[in-house]
């Protein structure tokens, strides 16, 4: 296991991350120092240098690397006129577990599940502005403080060299606010409100009984895009779905699955149609915002999605 893979390092190597209303963000926080309490090799704080920082701090845990070391996922100084520009480290409680890599120092007095979450608390305690490159699940992830963010940014571009963990940039300005002032822009374009986003997203109400990975089910979905732009999500049935169902499904399947639910023969494709037409509509309102980010793009350079169970349940209880 490599030192990386311990510490949930991925370092950014492209200026991709950097969109004109992020840059316009920075600048208007008027701080003096560049601030990157997780600075591995160097790169956030080489860019605010390009972009006018003239003064700038590094901190990181490796002591391999040639800044002052600190566990910032610990406890964070506090660098007066500062703004925090930074790729804090990334890796779940569930994944460090499976690849018995000891976090418990970390996860066993914090209420996340994972070390970005966690990251994002310690910043926030110390600085009022933070513009962090983080996985785009935190969009529809539990993070409390969200109030604080004054934008998210979703870049299908991949800005790391070594890995396509699909990401995002927030931009917080510590100023509490209602979820209808934060934007959402894809790469320089704007999509939406998070408030309008959010009320686009459906949730089961549990009021059908739903199996999936059911290989007596009826009902087929494929819950990945593919990388071809030609296979998308959807669902159909399982005969019309090229698949190994009698071999592959298994109980912990997440991207294609057979779904038991009761519907008379005479009504299915009725559903089918239906839910298709209910899951086109959430990616098109939402600009695909709530479905959950995969890794990898399109040939086209579209970042891949997956529909995940508990929305697929929600839209098949309103297709019903």
């Amino acid at each position: 296991m490599t030192k990386k893979q311990q510490l949930g390092q991925f370092f950014t190597v492209k200026e991709l991350w950097l969109k004109p209303q992020i840059l316009d963000f920075i600048k208007e926080s008027k701080r003096e120092i560049a601030f990157d309490p997780f600075a591995g090799a160097g790169n956030l704080l080489k860019v605010a240098k390009s972009i006018g920082f003239t003064k700038t701090k590094g901190m990181d845990i490796d002591e391999n690397l040639s800044w002052e070391i600190n566990d910032s996922l610990v406890r964070i100084p506090k660098v007066e006129n500062s703004i925090i520009i930074t790729n804090p480290p990334y890796l779940a409680k569930q994944s460090a577990s499976r690849l018995k890599i000891d976090l418990t120092t970390y996860f066993s007095k914090e209420k996340y599940d994972d070390l970005y979450l966690i990251a994002l608390d310690k910043m926030i305690e110390v600085s009022k502005f933070v513009v962090a490159i983080i996985p785009e699940s935190f969009i529809n992830s539990n993070y409390t403080q969200k109030n604080l963010l004054h934008s998210i940014t979703i870049l299908e571009e991949n800005p790391f060299a070594d890995t396509e963990n699909p990401v995002c940039v927030a931009c917080f300005d510590g100023i509490k606010k209602d979820f209808s002032e934060i934007k959402v822009y894809k790469s320089d374009k704007f999509v939406n409100t998070l408030s309008d986003i959010f009320k686009i997203r459906i949730e089961p109400q549990n009021t059908k009984k739903i199996s999936f990975n059911d290989l007596n089910g009826w009902l087929g979905l494929r819950a990945v895009d593919n990388t071809d732009d030609k296979t998308f999500i959807k669902f159909d049935f399982k005969e019309n779905i090229n698949y190994d169902w009698a071999n592959k499904i298994k109980i912990s399947s997440r991207h294609i699955t057979l779904i038991d639910v009761d519907v008379p023969i005479e009504q299915r494709q009725k559903l089918i149609d239906r839910a298709n037409l209910l899951l086109n509509q959430i990616r098109q309102q939402s600009a695909d915002v709530l479905l959950t980010p995969f890794k990898g793009n399109t040939k086209k350079g579209i970042r891949r999605r997956r529909l995940d169970f508990r929305l697929a349940r929600a839209i098949i209880e309103k297709a019903i």
